[in-house]
This record gives C-alpha cells, structure tokens and sequence, in this order.
C-alpha cells in the first residue's frame, strides 16, 4: 500500500486511558512488524476524527470525536470482536489484509 503512487499511508493510533506502556509497545509494534519507516508515521490520538485522510481502516465499529462527519470513509477492518455486526449498505468492510484492499483505495480515487 505505502509503494502505491499518489498515496501516504500513516498509522494513527489511540493509546490507551492508562497508557504507562502502552505508547512504548505500540511504537515498538510498529517497528518489529511494519518497519522502522513507519513509526515516523504515526499519529497518536485520542480522537481520530481530527486527523485528515481519504480513509481510515480500523476495527472498531464506531469512531466518535470532535467531528461529527470526518474527511475519510472509515472502512471496517474484520477481526473477532465486530466480525458479527451487519453494516448498512453504505458501509464498507475489509476482511483481512489478504482481502482486496487495493480496490477500496481505487474507489476512492475514481469517486
């Protein structure tokens, strides 16, 4: 996704409300799995709906913050606790990273 020409990927992140650790192992996850590249791309928030973007993938169902219509399209990721919520038609859903992924970030771009 990162190689895909026209497209910055960041990773953006809500530590936890009892954080002693948590913002160390989240960097320290990003490096061990995606790289040392990306942890400067990360962007630590307690609200996502500030930060800018085309979409956000994530597993939790529902994003709430300061706005209350973001700028991206927040696509479902799949995983065990939201695998058995049905979404409205206009909601998207990213099974795994094995799934198609490439033709939700085409759709953005010819929409």
């Amino acid at each position: 996704m990162n190689n895909m020409q026209d497209t910055e990927v960041f990773i953006c992140t809500s530590p936890l409300t009892k954080y002693e650790h948590c913002v160390a192992e989240k960097y320290r996850w990003v490096e061990n799995h995606l790289g040392p590249q990306f942890v400067e791309r990360i962007i630590l928030t307690r609200d996502k709906t500030v930060v800018l973007g085309d979409l956000l993938i994530d597993d939790k169902d529902t994003i709430r913050g300061q706005e209350e219509t973001p700028s991206w399209e927040h696509i479902l990721f799949t995983c065990c606790h939201n695998q058995h919520l049905a979404l409205p038609p206009t909601r998207r859903r990213l099974l795994s990273w094995s799934d198609n992924w490439r033709e939700i970030i085409d759709s953005k771009r010819e929409g």
